[in-house]
């Protein structure tokens, strides 16, 4: 994955369609008819990679509370990788993804392990190269320390992503195999729980129309969209009692987001 292929600003619709994990193998060959694997998985025997995801919260988990409650516009922050993480040098993504009703707003950079650790577990904010990643870094900072947000629990699963042959911003990905674990940083490591056993979540992510042939797919399959938050599930596997809380009655919008 080189950096002239990354995008770091994306404005988009994504709907999500929850499906039992033994469809996979027979989705697959249906969405090829029409689009290419991800060339970065193309590299992997088994056209998938691990995407690992730390998600940042307050104390009293008002991200959480806000998807619970429905809110049509919140925010989320996350530090995420792909495959391995080998030493400094492995590229990591500060991710702020912001939800307006039913479209996604996802601002991202793009910086080393090492420097990414100095920024947030050590305060130091030198070395970002770019106007780009200066100011995808005092955002994230600035929504980090405004609203009291630390590090709550890591994401892990595999993913299967597709590009569309004629559109390359209509996007399938596949996620399986979902693990979590509370974590304060990405080098910990801990013993995982799963996550919706027995499921995968199918994602479509597209800027216009949903093309014929992937509603004919879906319906074949008889899937229906329906929303599956990764961290909220994750974050009720690794902390139990919040599963048996009313959160729209607990949940209070104004304190959120300044």
């Amino acid at each position: 994955m080189t950096e002239k292929k990354l995008k770091f600003h994306f404005q988009r619709f994504e709907f999500k369609y929850q499906m039992p994990l033994d469809l996979v193998e027979a989705l697959v060959p249906e969405f090829l008819k029409y689009m290419d694997v991800d060339p970065y998985a193309a590299m992997q025997s088994d056209g998938a990679y691990t995407v690992t995801s730390l998600y940042f919260d307050s104390a009293g988990y008002d991200c959480y509370y806000q998807k619970l409650a429905g809110l049509r516009t919140r925010k989320k922050l996350r530090l995420r990788f792909y495959g391995e993480l080998q030493g400094p040098e492995t590229p990591v993504f500060l991710e702020i993804k912001k939800k307006y009703d039913t479209v996604v707003v996802k601002d991202r950079i793009v910086m080393p392990y090492g420097q990414c650790y100095g920024l947030l577990r050590e305060g130091r904010v030198g070395g970002l190269n770019g106007q780009q990643a200066q100011g995808g870094a005092s955002d994230f900072m600035w929504i980090l320390l405004s609203n009291g947000m630390s590090p709550q629990n890591m994401v892990v699963y595999s993913r299967k992503p597709f590009v569309s042959k004629v559109d390359a911003d209509f996007r399938v990905t596949i996620d399986y195999q979902l693990r979590t674990y509370m974590a304060s940083w990405l080098d910990e490591q801990h013993a995982e729980h799963v996550v919706a056993p027995g499921t995968a979540i199918l994602e479509v992510k597209f800027n216009n129309l949903l093309p014929f042939w992937f509603h004919q797919i879906i319906q074949r399959y008889g899937l229906a969209q329906q929303p599956f938050s990764k961290y909220c599930n994750s974050l009720e596997v690794c902390v139990p009692s919040l599963s048996t809380r009313n959160a729209v009655e607990t949940y209070h919008p104004e304190l959120l987001y300044n």
